[in-house]
């Protein structure tokens, strides 16, 4: 089988869901004869190879990218390009994100598979006017829509009236491969946050949590060289390290330095691409599945979508409220009960086994023929 994935985002690059593609393809490649990733000829100055840690390349075709026109006008001159070279390819299966792509897709009746990460509140209205009236989603040419929530699927299903059997809930995975360790007593705690600066995530609060406990050490990954140089000027407290977002070959290195992991997210996210829109009752954010399949005791705010994955106080601590006095007391009372912390952090290390790239490619490729 020769497979197409099209993805309309530079590579290398920051995002989370260029990650995810290229973690996808890369494990889609020991299960197929070809995998072609087609996307913009953009992205960091950077070997996708030694950037993402890959050992299985998938063969990428760059479209040159449209600078002189709007963002608009490039979205379907990409889907147009790129469907034009996935047809030149021999391509059997077509995988995308890109609902334009998917509607050209179906027009000239390819088999595709369509990944589904939010509520499409941020699609154009060509795009939403052509998938409502033509009841695109429910056509036999897509052999199956991946949600990757429940929530997600939910709303496929009571908003957009698309068949249960046309969907399948996938969510995301890790790729980390670190050998677990136990908790010993220490005088100081390494806590640790990787992932987005946008202020919905959390790090102002957990630089807050800093300021307040002073006898742990707390390190964030995240955000441009400029806006970490900013907050540098801003916080002067010297148990809080910040760095720039890093690369996912490297985060290995750094998160296995770690003792405890945070996820202070509101219960408003904003998508980042855009900055626009609440993914918060759709997201399931990779950073949760590296930090599972690190082995380390990790915190997390509620939010409802996180319980399809996580358990309380079997493989996590979820504290309900944002206020960075309960979330420091908590973690110096549980500091002192290590049977407890070792017991959650294997849980949370065994639960990662199930959510790998290769049981996700898999679950993507199953019942296709």
């Amino acid at each position: 089988m020769r497979i197409s994935y099209i993805l309309n985002s530079s590579l290398p690059s920051n995002n989370a869901s260029s990650l995810q593609v290229i973690k996808t393809s890369e494990a889609l490649v020991k299960l197929v004869d070809k995998v072609f990733l087609i996307t913009p000829d953009t992205g960091l100055n950077k070997s996708i190879k030694n950037f993402y840690d890959l050992k299985y390349v998938p063969k990428r075709i760059r479209l040159k990218f449209f600078k002189k026109f709007p963002q608009g006008i490039n979205y379907y001159l990409f889907s147009l390009l790129s469907v034009y070279k996935a047809l030149k390819l021999k391509t059997d299966l077509y995988i995308t994100r890109n609902l334009f792509t998917l509607i050209l897709l179906n027009v000239l009746k390819k088999k595709v598979i369509i990944e589904i990460h939010h509520d499409l509140s941020n699609e154009g209205k060509l795009v939403k006017f052509l998938y409502k009236n033509f009841n695109i989603l429910n056509s036999k040419n897509i052999l199956k829509i991946v949600a990757i929530t429940k929530s997600v699927k939910n709303f496929l299903t009571k908003d957009l009236k698309v068949k249960k059997n046309k969907i399948q809930i996938i969510p995301s995975a890790s790729s980390l491969k670190i050998k677990f360790s136990k908790l010993y007593k220490r005088k100081k705690y390494n806590i640790g946050y990787f992932g987005s600066l946008e202020k919905s995530k959390g790090s102002d609060f957990i630089i807050k949590m800093s300021k307040l406990d002073i006898n742990n050490k707390y390190f964030i990954y995240g955000g441009s060289e400029e806006t970490i140089k900013e907050l540098r000027k801003k916080t002067l407290n010297h148990n809080i390290y910040l760095h720039s977002h890093i690369s996912y070959k490297d985060l290995k290195k750094k998160i296995k330095k770690m003792d405890i992991l945070l996820m202070p997210s509101n219960k408003t996210l904003v998508k980042s691409l855009g900055g626009v829109g609440n993914i918060a009752k759709y997201t399931s954010p990779l950073k949760l599945f590296d930090y599972l399949a690190s082995g380390k005791l990790i915190y997390l705010s509620e939010l409802k979508v996180f319980n399809e994955i996580i358990k309380n106080k079997k493989n996590c601590i979820v504290i309900n409220r944002l206020n960075p006095y309960i979330w420091c007391n908590h973690i110096q009372k549980i500091s002192k009960n290590l049977k407890k912390i070792n017991i959650l952090k294997k849980n949370a290390y065994n639960l990662s086994k199930k959510y790998t790239y290769e049981k996700r490619a898999q679950q993507i490729l199953k019942n296709i023929n």
